[in-house]
């Protein structure tokens, strides 16, 4: 039992010296220099931008692929790519003159009919004026039925229905895409002639992690650039969470862009940023952490003497870690030349105050 305890006794004796050396090795002396100049700066519980950045695709709001409803050669094409168009402005139409003949003629046998409804009308005792309406039902079926006006206008408007379909119109205003056809090609009717977008409304299309769940939320204010003008930046309102988690853990989410302009084209590839504001916690910027011990570790100052601090980093953006524990408001933490500082060092320190001016993102 004595010799059991003894060998516990040397066992801990080792395990302490093996923790001692190691920080021997961490804070050698030789690494410990003299008046190192770092800028330092204050911890103060403020407000963090949790950040979530993903890649999108622009979507545009009214999209629509224009079709004939016929099959016919094309006659005529009156616009291009890239040009606006107003609700009902005439894209294109087939050849049509045998419908067009075949709408004058059942004009004409309108026109007939109706000439036939006044002479019927006249022969059962009524005058040509007089409003079939206030004729009794009875009589008004054998008017028509004897001039032949219903079919006539049955056939007018068959006519009109045809013609109508070798013409195609913009169903609302927008800009003229993919449009490949020439004239004097054959189309058939299903198969896209062109497709018409509408640049007033735009939405962007992009997933997140499920774990980013939590920074979301319906009406939340969300950033954009593209990638062909990346200095220009619009502004976004979430508008959809998709209540799905695919295969990937990822999330579908749609936001409605609200200063869309001409450059934005439908299927163009954006970077997305979401800041979601969370109060009350330990910030940082990034300048301050540095890695020892595959640990992150931050420096603090203590009457000229540089500390060691083991970190916990709970969220981060582009600029600041927000820490759950390690450091605590009204430390003073060294943001500068600290890649090879050690601990309890000699420092010759020059205070940076947080300058706060974006909104809630903080600037040191």
């Amino acid at each position: 039992m004595k010799k059991f305890t003894s060998l516990i006794t040397i066992a801990i004796i080792l395990a302490c010296n093996n923790e001692t050396n190691k920080f021997i090795e961490e804070t050698d002396s030789s690494t410990i220099k003299s008046n190192i100049a770092v800028n330092i700066t204050l911890v103060t519980p403020q407000t963090f931008n949790a950040q979530v950045v993903a890649n999108g695709i622009i979507e545009a709001v009214h999209r629509s692929e224009l079709r004939f409803k016929t099959s016919e050669q094309v006659e005529k094409i009156y616009i291009k790519n890239g040009q606006k168009v107003m609700e009902g402005t005439l894209i294109a139409n087939l050849e049509n003159q045998l419908l067009s003949n075949a709408l004058n003629s059942a004009e004409i046998n309108l026109n007939n009919a109706n000439q036939k409804l006044l002479e019927e009308k006249i022969r059962f005792g009524f005058s040509g004026k007089t409003p079939l309406d206030s004729i009794p039902e009875h009589i008004q079926k054998t008017i028509y039925q004897f001039s032949g006006y219903q079919e006539a206008k049955n056939l007018l408007e068959n006519a009109a229905i045809l013609l109508d379909q070798t013409l195609l119109k913009a169903p609302f205003s927008g800009t003229i895409a993919n449009l490949t056809a020439k004239e004097g090609n054959f189309v058939t009717n299903g198969e896209v002639f062109c497709i018409l977008l509408s640049h007033g409304k735009l939405d962007v299309i992009f997933q997140i992690m499920e774990g980013e769940l939590n920074l979301v939320e319906i009406g939340q204010s969300v950033e954009l650039s593209t990638f062909a003008f990346p200095e220009k930046i619009y502004k976004g309102t979430l508008t959809e969470i998709n209540p799905m988690v695919n295969k990937d853990g990822l999330v579908s989410i749609k936001a409605r862009i609200n200063n869309s302009d001409p450059t934005l084209f439908d299927g163009m590839n954006v970077k997305i940023n979401i800041n979601k504001p969370m109060k009350d916690l330990t910030v940082i910027p990034k300048e301050a952490v540095v890695l020892r011990s595959n640990r992150e570790v931050v420096f603090t100052v203590k009457n000229g003497r540089s500390k060691w601090n083991y970190v916990d980093i709970v969220h981060e953006n582009q600029l600041h870690y927000a820490l759950s524990e390690g450091i605590q408001p009204g430390d003073t933490i060294i943001i500068s030349n600290n890649m090879n500082l050690a601990h309890d060092a000699d420092v010759n320190s020059s205070f940076i105050a947080p300058s706060f001016v974006k909104g809630n993102e903080i600037t040191f």
